[in-house]
């Protein structure tokens, strides 16, 4: 989708509202391929743009993180080939598929550790640790861009060549095995055997349409479980999700009762 006149809330129509330099106010637009300085993005192009948007771009904006003005520009320049900055703990997810809850396993360490590092920083005496256990360079812990983004592939086949790695993954510790009993119990009513898999997801953002392709495959389980239909309710339309830094689940899903 682009910015032209078919994409722009001044359409009405196909009569310019706006005060552009292609069209006077009131005019018919002839030319919907055509672009002025008055543009402004449609209900639209906004859905487009929230829908299609690299899911590194995405999180930040769902999790209030940056603006949407900001969310707007990065979306821009990432489809004009400029480089934008990506926070490190989103471009592993991106490019490695794994959660914080997996980061945190494969450090040893508990989940409230890893969500300290990507909300504060990671600090000094972590550097190392977080550097060896994902086979990354120091440097991009702190500053990564899209540019990066063929190393860190190159890191993540070194990651996945780990002995035992997807052993590692799977693996429960007290903290995780506490979370799947909540998950199991309060949250999605699941059997424990299915709450074990779900433990993997740290935080997801989910719309009916939006695809999977960039969703992690326990995250893809997730979604596939709570928007399933039910003799009450139609499949949900809408999920969100997310791990507080005490490690305690959070949920929303919108759905609508049968016969709605």
């Amino acid at each position: 989708m682009k910015k032209d006149c078919s994409t722009c809330e001044f359409n009405f129509g196909g009569i310019c509202a706006g005060h552009g330099d292609v069209y006077q106010y009131g005019e018919k637009i002839t030319d919907d391929a055509k672009c002025c300085d008055d543009w402004g993005e449609s209900f639209e192009y906004f859905q487009h743009k929230v829908t299609t948007a690299p899911r590194f771009l995405r999180d930040p904006h769902n999790d209030y993180r940056i603006s949407y003005q900001e969310f707007s520009k990065l979306f821009d320049d990432y489809n004009a080939g400029i480089p934008v900055a990506v926070n490190i703990f989103d471009a592993i997810k991106h490019i490695y598929r794994i959660s914080m809850v997996d980061i945190a396993v494969v450090l040893g360490v508990t989940y409230g550790v890893v969500y300290r590092a990507k909300t504060q920083g990671i600090v000094k005496k972590r550097i190392a640790q977080f550097a060896t256990a994902l086979c990354l360079p120091e440097k991009l812990l702190f500053n990564v861009t899209t540019d990066d983004f063929k190393e860190l592939k190159r890191c993540r086949d070194k990651f996945f060549s780990k002995p035992s790695i997807n052993e590692i993954l799977m693996s429960m510790p007290n903290w995780k095995v506490e979370l799947a009993q909540e998950i199991s119990a309060i949250y999605v009513h699941c059997p424990i055997h299915i709450a074990k898999s779900l433990a993997r997801v740290d935080h997801l953002y989910w719309d009916r349409g939006v695809s999977l392709d960039e969703y992690t495959e326990s995250e893809r389980a997730f979604i596939s479980y709570i928007a399933r239909g039910t003799k009450k309710y139609k499949p949900a339309h809408h999920l969100e999700y997310f791990l507080d830094i005490a490690c305690h689940p959070h949920m929303e899903t919108r759905m609508l009762q049968n016969g709605d």
